[in-house]
């Protein structure tokens, strides 16, 4: 695997802005963003994407403990 050059990176950062603006706008439903996904999939390595979508899931995890008393939020995770 090859590194990606600055302009694949910049591609790769908006397909993953576009698709995560997709599921904002559509509360987290990914069958509402399935041409975002696509584009984010096909535009970063896959290990780009895995660590996306981790970051993603934590990023909500920790907006939901900041959101809520912390002891409720654990409980529903």
């Amino acid at each position: 695997m090859s590194f990606p050059d600055k302009d694949k990176r910049k591609k790769c950062w908006a397909s993953r802005d576009a698709f995560w603006e997709c599921l904002d706008k559509n509360n987290d439903d990914p069958n509402s963003c399935l041409e975002e996904k696509k584009c984010f999939e096909n535009d970063c390595p896959n290990l780009w994407v895995q660590h996306f979508n981790r970051k993603r899931d934590y990023l909500k995890f920790k907006e939901k403990l900041q959101s809520e008393d912390p002891v409720e939020a654990l409980k529903k995770s």
